[in-house]
């Protein structure tokens, strides 16, 4: 229940409650998989797990890649006992581990977890692909970020790519669940371009992500703000790196939402 609560904290922006409640949980846990490690050293990863997120959130690095550190190692050795129950858990704490490393600037680390993370998932989307595949898209999304952050652009492009295409096809089936995953996959693939000199690419992959993420934001404006303007700021940005003329017309209704949003904030 402490568990859960944290989780619930952390998404109405709680951050500092959601610590408490999910430090409490994992302090619980320690203890009774110092007791029974069989029955709860699930437990106490999964709790790690979340407070590693949750320190992250209120910008304390160190003690989220420690947290989530630990979280992988105790998943690793369930793993080896168990790989049909736990290697999905062991993929995630990998994919966490590789963004914590990244906030720390431990970006050769960071590319050892996050590829880890993708053989996993690789091979678990292989055999299960409705339940994996999803997991795979994200992996390879952030892949492709640690490849940049190295200035490994064309691996960069390669790995972001494979998001794309995996993502579109998520969204044809369920665009109301894949479509905004589709559209941050977009928007980061211009981004790669954009790095490698592709900027009509750029252009082209950055205004769809606005196109896509538009229904889902002017519908819900608060849920979407963030994701929307990072799109519509990278648009802008590829477009004026050639000197074209963005679309205004799909933009005039987002931007004006946007700024409302921002004038409610102040």
């Amino acid at each position: 229940s402490l568990n859960n609560l944290g989780t619930m904290q952390s998404d109405l922006g709680l951050h500092d409650k959601a610590l408490q409640t999910t430090t409490e949980a994992t302090d619980i846990y320690r203890r009774l998989a110092n007791l029974r490690p069989d029955a709860f050293l699930p437990d106490l990863a999964m709790s790690l797990n979340n407070l590693g997120e949750t320190h992250s959130d209120l910008g304390l690095h160190d003690k989220a890649l420690q947290a989530t550190t630990e979280a992988a190692d105790i998943y690793r050795r369930l793993a080896k006992l168990r790989p049909d129950a736990f290697l999905p858990n062991l993929a995630m704490s990998l994919n966490n581990l590789g963004t914590m490393q990244s906030d720390l600037g431990l970006h050769d680390k960071a590319l050892q977890a996050t590829t880890e993370a993708v053989h996993i998932r690789r091979r678990l989307a292989s055999s299960r692909p409705d339940a994996f595949l999803p997991n795979l898209a994200i992996s390879l999304n952030n892949l492709g970020e640690t490849h940049s952050d190295l200035g490994k652009y064309e691996k960069a492009l390669q790995a972001t790519t494979e998001a794309v295409h995996i993502r579109r096809r998520l969204a044809k089936s369920r665009p109301d669940a894949f479509l905004p995953n589709l559209a941050m996959s977009l928007n980061n693939l211009g981004n790669r371009q954009s790095d490698l000199g592709k900027h009509e690419e750029a252009i082209v992959s950055a205004k769809e992500a606005v196109r896509l993420l538009a229904p889902f934001f002017l519908k819900l404006p608060r849920a979407f703000a963030k994701r929307m303007g990072l799109c519509v700021r990278n648009y802008l940005l590829h477009a004026k790196a050639v000197g074209a003329k963005p679309d205004r017309e799909l933009l005039a209704e987002i931007q004006e939402a946007l700024q409302q949003l921002h004038g409610d904030d102040e």
